[in-house]
């Protein structure tokens, strides 16, 4: 699974110019979260995620790329107050 992933995402000439733009769609409340010490992409993306998901918070992790695994329980406090304040 990994290796396809992998592949998959490596393919792509330029990561979510394909499928970004559909974002503005979105009519959920959102929550952005990522690490701060992401390898992969700069913590600076998530403010432009954010923006194209019209999203009501973002949420910057103490982590790398795997922050849902490196910071569990804060991803799920943030989720859980995201959850609580859209609830209706």
């Amino acid at each position: 699974m990994k290796e396809s992933i992998l592949s998959l995402y490596r393919s792509a000439a330029h990561v979510g110019d394909e499928w970004e733009m559909g974002l503005a769609s979105l009519m959920s409340p959102s929550l952005v979260f990522w690490g701060i010490a992401d390898q992969f992409e700069p913590v600076e993306r998530a403010d432009i995620l954010a923006k194209s998901v019209k999203a009501t918070n973002v949420v910057r992790l103490d982590s790398g790329h795997w922050g849902p695994v490196q910071r569990p329980r804060e991803l799920a406090d943030a989720l859980t107050q995201h959850w609580e304040s859209v609830r209706t």
